[in-house]
């Protein structure tokens, strides 16, 4: 199938001639001035080249080009006039953006050759663009399919309120939550997990989704946190053997009926435990500081444990929180995080988790967004 070009010019017996010149190699279409080109590209587009005059009633050629991009970038956009003027020249390739610049007369052979060269062009132009539109919508995929993986926002059992939510800087995430219910001993527990993968967009997001499926894999079984982390990292370090990536992640369980709360950290920052009555944060931490999980698949990860009260708040977050950056420099840091835990203490998690990250956005202002950012909230209601 012949190449569809469109020759645009004010003078019919020259643009008669070229269409006859060049209607073996190419599909002509042909315009009289500006205007009737604009709408035979909406109509009758997209066109490999455009090739216009400059000088032209009402809009130049300089415009004309112009407008051809907004309307379709991938076009080849070619000059053919008689005007000699160098600033003219300059003018046509600064803001027209233009492929070739062509002065009259000029021979048929010459300026199909010009056109056969400018098609070359359209061609590695349209593939490049058709190749990027089929990533985005892979990549717009993968997301909706990666946020389905995700747990609803808020989760009720008997005696606790769960919320979490995760703000991706990509459309993919390297950030990981979930909640469930687990039964251990003949009793229901809540199993909250947070994780974070170095870096971020889709290849963190792969190794996200894959602590996921190791993680729901080994809930099904026996074991304490410590026994549920430690073999979760043992399948991540052969999953991510030579890939220079890691996670970190905090996994903890709650026991609403006896009050008592485990958990089992992997180089992840401590979580808070806030009490309303005394308005006190303990830190979460643990034994040491525990390597991430995918580093050594050797590593033997130790469970912490303490009794919890009614009305106490669980919060885990990752260090995009934290480490957020205003326009002046400042960190958000994790004493704000916590001030404003004590400020929306009294409402639901779902509305301290929304509260927070909004509050997180408007420190950040107009900035762009670094990290991804994820918080859970869990309250002890008896």
């Amino acid at each position: 199938m012949k190449a569809r070009i469109l020759l645009v010019d004010d003078d019919p017996m020259l643009l008669a001639g070229l269409k006859r010149q060049l209607r073996r190699e190419f599909q002509v279409l042909t315009a009289s001035d500006g205007p009737e080109a604009l709408a035979m590209m909406r109509s009758s587009g997209p066109f490999s080249v455009v090739v216009s005059d400059f000088r032209m009633p009402g809009m130049n050629g300089i415009e004309l080009l112009s407008r051809v991009k907004e309307l379709n970038p991938d076009t080849v956009r070619m000059m053919l006039t008689g005007s000699t003027d160098l600033s003219t020249a300059v003018q046509a390739v600064n803001e027209g953006n233009i492929f070739q610049f062509h002065l009259k007369p000029c021979p048929s052979g010459t300026l199909a050759r010009a056109i056969h060269e400018g098609i070359q062009k359209y061609s590695h132009k349209a593939r490049e663009t058709s190749h990027l539109e089929a990533f985005r919508k892979s990549i717009a995929q993968a997301s909706e399919i990666q946020r389905n993986l995700m747990p609803k926002d808020r989760l009720e059992i008997e005696g606790l309120q769960i919320a979490g939510r995760s703000d991706w800087c990509d459309e993919t995430g390297g950030d990981y939550y979930d909640f469930f219910t687990r039964s251990l001993n003949g009793k229901t527990c809540a199993g909250i997990v947070v994780g974070d993968v170095t870096g971020h967009g889709l290849p963190s997001a792969l190794l996200m989704t894959t602590a996921r499926g190791s993680m729901r894999e080994r809930i099904a079984n026996d074991g304490n946190t410590a026994d549920v982390v430690s073999d979760v990292n043992r399948h991540l370090v052969r999953d991510v053997d030579g890939t220079h990536r890691f996670m970190s992640m905090f996994y903890c369980e709650v026991d609403p009926v006896d009050h008592i709360l485990r958990w089992t950290r992997a180089g992840h920052d401590p979580a808070f435990l806030y009490d309303p009555h005394a308005e006190t944060f303990d830190e979460l931490a643990g034994p040491g500081m525990p390597l991430p999980l995918g580093v050594l698949e050797e590593t033997r990860y130790e469970e912490s444990v303490r009794a919890v009260a009614a009305g106490q708040i669980i919060v885990i977050g990752t260090d995009g929180i934290w480490e957020t950056r205003n326009a002046q420099g400042e960190y958000f840091g994790k004493n704000r995080l916590l001030t404003l835990v004590g400020q929306y203490a009294r409402q639901v998690p779902h509305t301290i988790v929304s509260s927070v990250l909004e509050e997180l956005n408007a420190f950040r202002g107009d900035l762009p967004v670094e990290d991804d950012a994820t918080l859970v909230v869990v309250r002890l209601e008896c």
